[in-house]
């Protein structure tokens, strides 16, 4: 059903974060900073490469984790390694490390725990600016991580719920920020029989737009079942092969809801462009849907064009967009 599959430059080098004024930073580690070393920060790295495996980001990524007073070698908390075996990561092997320049310049990009550890950090490095952020300013949920050690377990279950919600949201934006920098400017589109009717202008649109359009669906006059495309198309888009998708059945009904059983699609059924702006600006969707017996072609290109030029805005909507993400694990 495939007639063109293009593969995105670059999938096999580490993607790129932009920096400030929109540069590309180096590669290298993902890097947690705290105080010690024994807790908060060795327990988000963990978190953070459990989300970021969960997501099945693209191309591997390193997280690791150093402290500003930490003392080389002390092991993580007793209380820190309990509350992460509890949420499916290890501690066991992990040994402080004292935060020194050197680990600092060469990290891709640096999450602390407070706006205290930022400062502190950034007077080490003040050209690290731009790739240093608190791990909540970075996750669009700003607040600091207080630490927990010396109090009871509760506490330490308390900071781990919080540091996996926060490492969530960071993974997706980290996600989203790598495919935009990778710089990959192909759409995978599918349709039915019924969904054809839109084909041609939802084609040419994304070409005009500029985008390399990898096209899934019968030829005209052919019937085909609908969960067929949409697996394909889906599974693209799950896979960041693509940046994003288009199904078309005679109602966009059916097309949505298949697409949505694959996990990490986000597809919203938009039969006009304010819709389709919306629903990438706010629910981060990630593929559209239309109705081929619904909107005509002329309709269809100017919703389509507003979906391909739309953004996610982040901030307040990453923890919603986040919610939805936890449905798919039955939380």
């Amino acid at each position: 059903m495939t007639s063109f599959t293009p593969e995105p430059d670059g999938v096999d080098s580490m993607p790129q974060t932009a920096g400030r004024g929109g540069e590309a930073s180096p590669g290298g580690a993902i890097l947690f900073v705290c105080s010690g070393n024994t807790c908060r920060s060795p327990l988000a790295a963990a978190l953070f490469r459990k989300a970021w495996r969960e997501k099945g980001g693209a191309v591997p990524l390193e997280a690791e984790s150093a402290g500003l007073s930490a003392r080389d070698g002390e092991p993580a908390s007793q209380q820190a390694r309990q509350v992460a075996q509890e949420w499916g990561v290890d501690l066991a092997s992990h040994r402080a490390r004292l935060l020194t320049r050197e680990r600092l310049v060469t990290a891709r990009l640096v999450l602390t725990m407070t706006e205290d550890h930022k400062r502190r950090v950034l007077a080490m490095a003040p050209e690290m600016a731009g790739r240093v952020y608190t791990l909540g300013e970075y996750a669009g949920s700003p607040r600091d991580v207080e630490d927990p050690f010396g109090q009871e377990l509760e506490r330490y279950r308390a900071t781990a719920r919080e540091l996996e919600s926060l490492t969530r949201l960071a993974a997706s934006r980290l996600e989203r920020e790598s495919r935009q920098a990778s710089g990959v400017r192909a759409v995978a589109v599918g349709w039915d029989h019924a969904g054809r009717l839109l084909r041609d202008a939802v084609v040419e649109t994304l070409r005009e737009e500029g985008w390399v359009v990898e096209e899934h669906g019968p030829a005209e006059g052919g019937a085909v079942d609908y969960p067929d495309v949409a697996l394909e198309v889906a599974r693209a888009v799950a896979a960041g092969r693509v940046a994003f998708g288009v199904l078309m059945c005679g109602t966009g009904i059916g097309m949505s809801i298949a697409a949505n059983k694959v996990r990490g699609v986000r597809a919203a059924l938009c039969h006009d462009p304010y819709s389709a702006r919306m629903a990438r600006a706010h629910n981060d969707a990630n593929l559209l849907a239309i109705g081929g017996r619904v909107v005509g072609p002329a309709v269809a290109a100017e919703v389509v064009r507003a979906f391909a030029r739309g953004s996610f805005e982040g901030g307040r909507h990453a923890r919603r967009v986040d919610k939805i993400a936890r449905m798919e694990d039955g939380a």
